[in-house]
């Protein structure tokens, strides 16, 4: 597979972390860059990372999530669809880290992020084989605990969470464009 343009931003106007404890929701915005124009259909393969997560805090309802260890590693997990006509290219995002902070009475802070999640998601293609959104897969957009600071008995971080979205949310396009979609071709 071929990509139009290496250099990508994701933005999500209401992006879930959700765990047993709480669901925290923010605007978020990542961005990032392919490796190389061209996309080995093979799984695993090193394709893209990730160098700048960005949370709108102000914007956050229940807790305020920050990100943490970039980059991030991108790898190609697969398709849906039939060739030639894919409708989703199944993305694997690696090492993503975050803490999360919860203010009541005293401050709550867990860490996510161990070296064994695997966070995968969806890059939706239109007719036209453009990537218009990227959506995190139910049940496989996990992410583990690996550290918590300032437990009570009565407020605890929870074990896992959940990255969550809305299919048409997570916009993909070129970055410093508010326009420009990427285009994936087969060659």
């Amino acid at each position: 597979m071929s990509v139009s343009n290496s250099n990508i931003r994701v933005t999500w106007s209401s992006f879930e972390f959700e765990t047993a404890v709480t669901t925290a929701r923010c605007q978020l915005t990542l961005e990032g860059s392919y490796h190389r124009g061209t996309i080995s259909k093979v799984r695993g393969t090193l394709i893209a990372s990730i160098s700048r997560a960005t949370v709108k805090t102000e914007s956050c309802t229940n807790a305020r999530p920050t990100t943490e260890g970039l980059p991030w590693h991108i790898t190609y997990e697969g398709f849906r669809g039939t060739l030639p006509s894919m409708t989703e290219v199944l993305l694997l995002l690696r090492e993503a880290r975050l803490k999360l902070e919860r203010v009541i009475g005293s401050s709550l802070e867990c860490r996510y992020g161990v070296a064994s999640d695997n966070i995968t998601s969806a890059a939706v293609l239109n007719a036209s084989r453009e990537n218009t959104n990227l959506v995190p897969l139910a049940g496989r957009s996990t992410i583990s605990l690996l550290e918590a600071r300032n437990e009570e008995l009565f407020l605890r971080c929870s074990a896992t969470g959940q990255f969550i979205a809305a299919s048409n949310d997570g916009l993909v396009r070129l970055l410093n464009s508010a326009t420009t979609l990427i285009r994936v071709t087969l060659i």
